[in-house]
């Protein structure tokens, strides 16, 4: 007997599939930005928040157009959705740009993590996973929301 995978299960992979490539174009843009960018691009801002900022930008984008088609399946041209969905990752872009800094701050000050490896990438990791919960449910409840959407599956 084959067991049917619910609605819900089906976004959420298709959603982490998504999250995937996004976080990997993220990642790439972060990192290359890091190398790029002088450490003082700004008198207030710090290269790492600089970077973080568009490269979660990039990563933005393609989440937008391939969730909206392949996980939501909304063909539409909506100026509400495209509005919605602004507002949703300006919010997940503040949560994973501070968690980022707030991380490379707690990975950089506490002496027992000082010598811990790859102090960028757990940063990186950690921002990443907690601004995409709030992008899920943001996504799924409020920007590409359908009459019908059920939690219990």
């Amino acid at each position: 007997m084959i067991k049917k995978i619910s609605p819900l299960k089906k976004q959420l992979v298709k959603f982490t599939l998504i999250g995937l490539l996004a976080v990997s174009i993220d990642l790439l843009f972060y990192f290359i930005l890091l190398h790029m960018l002088p450490e003082k691009l700004l008198q207030v801002v710090s290269n790492e928040a600089v970077s973080k900022s568009i490269s979660f930008m990039c990563g933005m984008t393609v989440t937008y157009f391939l969730n909206k088609f392949w996980t939501w399946k909304k063909k539409d041209r909506s100026g509400k959705r495209v509005f919605k969905f602004a507002v949703l990752y300006g919010i997940a872009l503040l949560i994973n740009v501070g968690s980022n800094s707030a991380l490379l701050y707690v990975l950089y000050q506490y002496r027992n993590l000082v010598d811990l490896p790859f102090k960028y990438f757990i940063a990186f990791v950690g921002a990443s996973g907690l601004s995409a919960s709030v992008s899920f449910m943001g996504q799924k409840f409020w920007v590409f929301k359908t009459s019908n959407a059920i939690l219990v599956h």
